[in-house]
């Protein structure tokens, strides 16, 4: 019963949206740049790790000559993100004889606490590297999804390419093949004329020259249908990535096109792509970098007057310098006279992000046009199918008018061909004007990014 189902399930028709979950979630190269995912991730926690906890510790030991001691310092420092603030907690203590230099690291027998706090008042006070460092490493990791979504655009729109070339390359083979069918339906007939005497030999002879030219005929539309199921088994994959080629039994009808666009629905779809491209939205965010980065190019041209708070105690006993509270405070000032480095470094900012709104403005444009193409497209396909059917129309009512009067005997089998052949044309053109439709549509959708929605697509 399983096998039976199994196989059932096979014979299902190769659907669109098959085809697209399976570049979703099995495609290589669309798993490749997925990778981008996590190395924004990892510059994200890099970037953080400007912000993790410091652990310090030293020891001195001196033991030749006039003074001999030890000394062991140890400091917990904790940045902050309000101000570009430090603060810390340390301990140390010294012991032994120390020179008059060394007179600070004279402590107590119990050694010395201390806390403080340094923090900025002018220059890093609203930004810092380690803030900028943060806010662009976070929306690296945004950055990063547009380029997986504009490679997943690019490939969800040549899978659908192929999906149409292997469904018309199918399409065209039946209409091979019911060519040949009705010359060897016909070999039948024409031979019992013939021993009847109703017509000449050559007319069977035509007929059988005929059936060898459909034949292969037959034969270059099954090579072309094998080449497309070979081109489509690179999206179409197994659970295990592996490529597969769908069997002929699988292939669709094609589909009554929905119709023309409607003008109120192209506005939409314009408005939706200005906003939702991947280019757009992936410049949108490296503007939002380069604001950051130019906040804080003009924050370094300002002064650095930073201030700092210390409160140290020690304990135990031992020289009476040491015992009771000590409080430090102050400022420290710092203001290169030219300031080059900084200006030069704001003009460089500002330059680059002057570059980027003209990227952007440029990429909107470029939407524009691409969404403008993918409706001339689909109308001029639209357009071209209803010529070709009306053709296919008027081709069969030629063809039963010829094989009428050839049942008559006032016609030829040769006419009767030419007019079977002229039908056979005009179907393989309704064919490829129907593929040629749904690949407009499928552009269409991608140069909107409907795609997404249209076939119900979750990220992986």
């Amino acid at each position: 019963m399983t096998f039976v189902l199994l196989a059932f399930l096979a014979l299902d028709p190769l659907t669109p949206e098959e085809v697209l979950r399976s570049v979703n979630q099995h495609f290589p190269l669309l798993a490749a740049v997925m990778e981008e995912r996590r190395i924004a991730e990892g510059a994200q926690l890099s970037a953080k790790g400007a912000f993790d906890t410091k652990i310090k510790a030293k020891g001195d030991i001196e033991q030749f000559g006039f003074y001999r001691n030890e000394t062991f310092n140890a400091l917990v420092e904790q940045p902050l993100e309000a101000w570009g603030t430090d603060v810390y907690g340390g301990y140390k203590i010294g012991r032994g004889r120390f020179s008059p230099a060394e007179d600070t690291s004279v402590t107590l027998s119990g050694g010395e606490y201390r806390v403080g706090v340094r923090t900025n008042l002018l220059r890093d006070r609203a930004i810092d590297a380690r803030r900028t460092g943060l806010q662009t490493s976070a929306i690296e990791r945004d950055v990063a999804e547009t380029t997986v979504d504009k490679t997943r655009l690019t490939f969800f729109k040549e899978a659908l390419k192929q999906y149409w070339e292997w469904v018309t390359a199918g399409q065209q083979l039946r209409v091979a093949k019911a060519l040949l069918d009705l010359a060897e339906a016909r070999n039948e007939q024409i031979a019992e004329t013939v021993r009847l005497g109703s017509v000449a030999p050559i007319e069977l002879t035509d007929n059988r020259q005929t059936i060898l030219r459909r034949r292969g005929a037959v034969v270059g539309a099954q090579r072309n249908l094998q080449n497309r199921a070979i081109e489509l088994s690179l999206f179409l994959r197994a659970v295990d990535g592996s490529p597969v080629q769908p069997s002929p039994d699988r292939l669709p009808t094609i589909p009554e096109p929905p119709g023309d666009l409607e003008e109120a629905r192209i506005r939409e779809d314009l408005a939706f792509a200005i906003q939702q491209r991947p280019e757009v939205r992936g410049l949108l965010l490296k503007r939002q970098q380069q604001q950051a980065e130019v906040r804080f190019a003009g924050n370094q041209i300002a002064p650095q007057l930073d201030f700092f708070f210390q409160y140290s105690k020690d304990s135990g006993g031992g020289s009476r310098t040491k015992v009771g509270d000590n409080v430090e405070s102050g400022l420290i000032f710092e203001l290169p006279a030219q300031r080059r480095k900084a200006i030069g470094k704001n003009l460089q900012q500002t330059a680059k992000l002057a570059q980027l709104e003209s990227e952007l403005r440029y990429s909107r444009d470029r939407v524009v046009a691409d969404v403008q193409d993918a409706v001339s497209a689909v109308r001029a396909a639209f357009e071209s199918l209803a010529v070709v059917r009306n053709e296919v129309l008027t081709a069969k009512q030629l063809e039963e008018a010829e094989r009428a009067r050839f049942d008559l005997g006032d016609s030829t089998q040769f006419f009767v061909n030419l007019r079977e052949l002229a039908t056979a044309d005009a179907q393989f053109r309704e064919i490829k004007a129907q593929s040629d439709y749904f690949k407009a549509f499928a552009e269409y959708d991608g140069s909107t990014t409907r795609i997404f929605s249209r076939y119900a697509l979750v990220k992986p």
